[in-house]
Formats: structure tokens, sequence, C-alpha cells
């Protein structure tokens, strides 16, 4: 974790995706899928400190994603 700190993204909170053998099978692993949702969404959004802020920015960013 220490040479991450150097790294431009080490101060976004985001998830290493695990490396698969498969593509079919693997890449829906819980695992590799969650990391690459979690990183998908904008780091306002990764960045909240409370569940019910988060639970309520997830909820307005996946209406203005599915409408817009």
């Amino acid at each position: 974790m220490s040479a991450r700190r150097h790294l431009q993204s080490a101060a976004t909170p985001t998830l290493v995706v695990p490396s698969t053998r498969r593509s079919t099978l693997g890449d829906r692993a819980f695992p590799v899928a969650a990391a690459r949702v979690w990183n998908s969404l904008p780091s306002s959004l990764r960045g909240v400190q409370s569940l019910t802020t988060f639970r309520h920015s997830l909820k307005a960013e996946l209406f203005d994603s599915s409408f817009t």
C-alpha cells in the first residue's frame, strides 16, 4: 500500500480489479464485477462518508443515468 501513496490515483478510493483467466466466467465473479462497478461510480459518490448520503446519491445517480 505504501507504493500507492506516490501515485495520483492513491487519493481516490478505487478498488483493484483482480485478474481472471476466463473471460466468460471469471469476469462475472463477484470480486471482479463488484470492483468494476465501484470504480465506475463517480468519485464524488465513492467519497461519501455517510451511508444515508451514499444511498440517496446512488439513487439519484442511477436515476440520472437511466433517464437521460
